[in-house]
C-alpha cells in the first residue's frame, strides 16, 4: 500500500486576490476590501502591499484611505467564481479534494487539500507535484502557497506560514513547523492571550513544553495544539466528490449588452471548450447543452412588484437546448448546432449574460465490419439536420410516427432517436408464422371500378381489365366532422382473378366519388 501524500493549496487574502483576477490593475496597488454597508463598512481583507503600509483589519474606510490604500467593495459572487476556477485547476491533479476554507461572509481565505497518494509514478516526486500545482495557480494570476506532506495538519499549517512550493520530508514535520508563528493554528482570543503571557511565539516553543503540565493548565485543547505543532496531528480527509455525471456549468457576464450573434458565438466557443475539456477528464461526452441568454429587459410589472424588496434586477431569460442524437465530443459540432438553433430562434432583446449547462453521458462506441457500408459521422449528420430544420421548419424534419387514429395515414414528425423500442418483437427463424405485409401506394392511384350489387366486380388497373375473384368490405370510417375539411371513406380488400394472384386494398371517397388503390398485400 503506498504511503499517504497530501497537497495543501492556500491563498491568503483571497478576497483581494479574487478582485485582482477580474481587475488586473489592482494587482500592483495596495488594496483594502470593505465589507458591510455604509456607515458601518470596515476593512475585511488587505493585500500584502496595503499591509506593509499599515492598513489593518476592522479599520474604517476613512482610516484605510489615510494610508493611501485603494478602497474596493467586497463582491462575494466574484470570489465564488474565482474559487470555482481554483477548484477546477486543482482537480487536474486529483479528484479527491477537501475544502478547508472557502469564500464565506466571515472568511477571506481559500484552502484546499488534495489526496495524491499513489500518484508519484504518474505525476512525479512530491516536490515536483507541489511545484507544478504552484505554477498552474500562479499562471492564473494568484499568489499561493503549496505544501506536500504525509499528513493533512502539517500540510495545512505549513501552507499558512511558508511561501511558494515546499515539500516536507517524512519524519521532518516538527522541524519544518518549528519556526512558524502560533497564528497559523487559528487560536481563539483566550488561548492566544495565554500563550502570549507564557512568552510563546512559535510552534517549536509550543512543541517543547511538558505535555502533562500543558494539559493541566489549558486542558485537552492544549494537547491537541501541541500535537499539531509537533507535526503528528491527525485528520480524516473527507473529500467532496461530485458525481461523475453531474452537469457542467459555465457563466459569463457582459460589460455591455450585445445584440449580434457573432460576438455571442465567440464567447460560447470559449465556454464550450472549457466544458468539453472537463467532460474529457471524466471520459464522458456531451449529451445535451442548455444555453441561457439573460436579456436586457425586466419582467412584467406584477413580477417586479412582488420582488420590490430585492436589490437585484430581474431579467428575462432566453433558453434553448440542443440534444445531439449521440453524445458528442466535438466542440465545433456543438457550437454549430447552437448557432443554427439560435438563428432559428433568435433572442428578442440584447444579451447581458451567458450561461450554459451541459449534461454528460457515456460516449457511444461502435465496431464496424470490414465490408459494412460506412455511415456518416453522427456529428455531421446532426449539423445537416439542423440546416434542414432552419430551411424548411422544425415540424418537417424527423422520422414519421404513426398516430393512434382512424384517419387515413395520420402521422406526426418526431425527432430522431438512436434507441430501439423496449418491447420490439423479433420473429424467430424457426417460427412457422408467416407475416403478411401491406405495401402502401403513395400517392394513391385513381382507378375505374365496375360495381355489381354495390360491390367491386371489375377493376381497370394498369391498362388491364381485371375481374375481382373475391372481396370483403366495406369498412366505413369518417372523422373531423367538427372541422373543415371533414373526411370519410369506404375501404375494400379484393383478390384479383389472375396469375399470379394479387390482393389489393381499395378506398372510395364519397365526396369526390372516386376509387383509389391505396395498398398492395405482399
Amino acid at each position: 500500500m503506498p504511503s499517504p501524500l497530501y497537497l495543501c493549496l492556500h491563498l491568503r487574502d483571497f478576497a483581494a486576490q479574487a478582485l485582482g483576477r477580474f481587475f488586473p490593475e489592482l494587482r500592483s496597488q495596495p488594496v483594502a476590501v470593505l465589507a458591510g454597508g455604509p456607515p458601518l463598512a470596515t476593512v475585511f481583507c488587505v493585500n500584502q502591499r496595503a499591509r506593509s503600509l499599515g492598513v489593518k483589519l476592522a479599520m474604517s474606510r476613512v482610516q484605510a484611505e489615510s494610508f493611501g490604500a485603494t478602497i474596493v467593495q467586497r463582491e462575494l459572487q466574484k470570489e465564488e467564481s474565482a474559487f470555482a476556477e481554483l477548484v477546477s485547476c486543482a482537480q487536474k491533479y486529483s479528484p479527491r479534494m477537501e475544502v478547508i476554507a472557502s469564500p464565506q461572509p466571515e472568511s477571506s481565505e481559500a484552502t484546499l487539500v488534495l489526496d495524491v497518494s499513489g500518484s508519484e509514478r504518474l505525476l512525479g516526486k512530491p516536490e515536483r507535484i507541489a511545484a507544478e500545482l504552484h505554477h498552474s495557480v500562479c499562471a492564473l494570476g494568484y499568489e499561493a502557497n503549496v505544501v506536500s506532506a504525509q499528513n493533512v495538519p502539517t500540510a495545512v499549517l505549513a501552507s499558512r506560514g511558508l511561501s511558494g512550493a515546499v515539500s516536507v520530508a517524512p519524519g521532518h514535520e516538527a522541524e519544518a513547523l518549528a519556526s512558524l508563528p502560533l497564528s497559523v493554528l487559528g487560536l481563539d482570543e483566550v488561548m492566544a492571550e495565554t500563550f502570549s503571557a507564557w512568552g510563546l511565539r512559535t510552534l517549536g516553543e509550543l512543541a517543547t513544553l511538558p505535555t502533562k503540565e500543558l494539559i493541566a493548565r489549558v486542558g485537552e485543547r492544549g494537547f491537541e495544539l501541541q500535537a499539531l505543532a509537533q507535526g503528528c496531528g491527525k485528520h480524516l480527509l473527507a473529500p467532496e466528490e461530485e458525481p461523475a455525471d453531474a452537469p457542467l456549468c459555465e457563466n459569463v457576464e457582459l460589460e455591455h449588452p450585445v445584440e449580434l450573434l457573432e460576438p455571442l458565438l465567440f464567447l460560447l466557443n470559449g465556454m464550450l471548450e472549457k466544458v468539453v475539456q472537463r467532460a474529457a477528464q471524466r471520459a464522458l461526452a456531451i449529451a445535451s447543452v442548455e444555453t441561457c441568454l439573460v436579456l436586457a429587459g425586466v419582467v412584467p410589472e406584477e413580477a417586479v412588484i412582488s420582488h420590490r424588496q430585492s436589490s437585484n434586477a430581474i431579467h428575462k431569460e432566453h433558453r434553448r437546448t440542443v440534444r445531439p442524437t449521440l453524445p458528442e465530443r466535438d466542440r465545433h459540432t456543438l457550437l454549430k448546432l447552437i448557432q443554427l438553433d439560435l438563428e432559428l430562434h433568435p433572442p428578442k432583446a440584447a444579451v447581458i449574460a451567458l450561461r450554459i449547462m451541459a449534461q454528460l453521458a457515456r460516449p457511444q462506441r461502435a465496431q464496424y465490419g470490414l465490408f459494412s457500408t460506412q455511415a456518416p459521422e453522427s456529428g455531421r449528420l446532426e449539423v445537416l439536420l439542423a440546416h434542414l430544420r432552419k430551411l424548411v421548419g422544425e415540424d418537417r424534419v424527423g422520422t414519421a410516427e404513426l398516430l393512434d387514429s382512424l384517419s387515413p395515414e395520420a402521422f406526426r414528425m418526431a425527432s430522431f432517436s438512436s434507441e430501439l423500442p423496449a418491447n420490439r418483437d423479433h420473429c424467430s427463424a424457426q417460427s412457422p408464422v408467416r407475416m403478411t405485409a401491406l405495401r402502401m401506394v403513395r400517392p394513391p392511384r385513381a382507378v375505374h371500378i365496375e360495381l355489381r350489387n354495390r360491390a367491386p366486380a371489375v377493376l381497370h388497373y394498369e391498362g388491364q381489365r381485371l375481374r375481382v375473384r373475391t372481396g370483403s368490405g366495406p369498412w366505413r370510417t369518417n372523422g373531423a366532422w367538427w372541422t373543415q375539411p371533414a373526411w370519410s371513406r369506404e375501404e375494400w380488400e379484393v383478390e384479383l382473378d389472375e396469375q399470379p394472384r394479387r390482393c389489393l386494398r381499395l378506398a372510395f371517397d364519397p365526396g369526390a366519388e372516386c376509387w383509389y388503390v391505396i395498398g398492395i398485400y405482399d
